[in-house]
Order: structure tokens, then C-alpha cells, then sequence
């Protein structure tokens, strides 16, 4: 039986990439099949059929959309997945999340959420920090989610040693999942 996975998980993405594929190959494929059942009953383009063969063109283009900006996303590797699942445990973190804003766009390999404070870590070393930071921020305070400090890293060995520092922290005021339920919104 197929599992079932939710976005943040690590295999998720690698899922979502399939799907998307498959999804965009089937609709593409029911509209040529229209098109020339079409042409074929009737000896010319002039039917019924290539008019819903065209429409059907809508979706699966949107599909095709869909499908190359998951194929662009590189996603977190195995070797950081599973340094960081050990180092993490059972507490809220999300893997593979890619964010797009007006001027950029962040490919995310992990982000770890404990009270207030958000880390996450990325493969990329084109990222621009600070652009990162405040786009996330922006989001956030849209969201009704006021006074979260967001740090990222490019340094992996860094990026643990904060999460351990940060489990060993008391949670005040928590709204991990709300900021979770945030972030996935806005990623891929």
C-alpha cells in the first residue's frame, strides 16, 4: 500500500515530483486522444471534439506548470536528511520547502520551529540571508504572527549545534503549528 505523505516530510517532495508528471502526461494525453478521435470520426478538425480537446489543453498546461517549478526544487540530500533527523528527534521541524517571492526565490533543505524562533538550513550558497529573513518575517506578520526571529543557515555543523541549543530551551508562548500551517502555505 502506497504511503501517504504531507508536505514537510522528506519524502514528500519526491512524491509531489511523480505526481506531477504523471498528472501532467494523462491530461495532455486525454486531450490528444480527443483531438484525434475527433479528426478521425469525422475526416477534420472541425468537430465538437477538438474543441474540448483544446480546452482540455487548460489544465494540462497548469499541470505542466505545476510540474517544472517542482522539478526545479532541489530538495535537502540524504546525508543532511539524515543528520538532521537525528539530531532533531520528534520535535517540529519541515523538510523541503521552497518559497517564492516577488524577487527571489528559497530553496529550503530543512526549517526548524521551537516558540518563537525559526532556523533553517539551506543547500543553496546563492541564497541571500538576509532576503530570506525578511521575506519570511513579512509573510509571518501578514499572517498575524508578530515577533518571530528567523535565522538561516548555510553551515550544516552550525545549523545542528543551534537546534540543540534550542531544544534545551522552555517554550513560552508557542505557536509552532500555526507558523508551520504559514509556511507550508506559502511553499511549493
Amino acid at each position: 500500500m502506497k504511503e501517504k505523505y504531507t508536505k514537510g516530510d522528506y519524502l514528500y517532495l519526491q512524491n509531489k515530483k511523480k505526481t506531477e508528471i504523471i498528472k501532467t502526461v494523462v491530461f495532455f494525453g486525454i486531450s490528444a486522444a480527443l483531438y484525434i478521435a475527433g479528426y478521425i470520426t469525422t475526416g477534420s478538425n472541425k468537430n465538437y471534439l477538438t474543441i474540448v480537446a483544446v480546452l482540455g489543453c487548460l489544465p494540462a498546461s497548469k499541470s505542466a506548470v505545476s510540474m517544472i517549478m517542482n522539478l526545479k526544487v532541489k530538495g535537502c540530500s540524504e546525508t543532511v536528511y539524515k543528520m538532521i533527523s537525528n539530531k532533531i528527534g520528534a520535535s517540529v521541524g519541515a523538510y523541503n520547502l521552497y518559497f517564492t517571492s516577488y524577487d527571489k526565490n528559497y530553496d529550503i533543505s530543512h526549517v526548524f520551529v521551537k516558540g518563537m524562533t525559526i532556523v533553517a538550513f539551506t543547500e543553496n550558497v546563492k541564497i541571500a540571508e538576509a532576503g530570506f529573513e525578511e521575506h519570511i518575517k513579512t509573510v509571518l506578520n501578514r499572517d498575524s504572527i508578530k515577533g518571530v526571529n528567523v535565522k538561516l543557515y548555510k553551515d550544516l555543523e552550525k545549523y545542528l549545534s543551534r537546534i540543540g541549543q534550542m531544544q534545551n530551551l522552555e517554550n513560552e508562548k508557542s505557536r509552532e503549528e500555526d507558523i508551520l500551517k504559514t509556511l507550508y502555505a506559502v511553499s511549493l
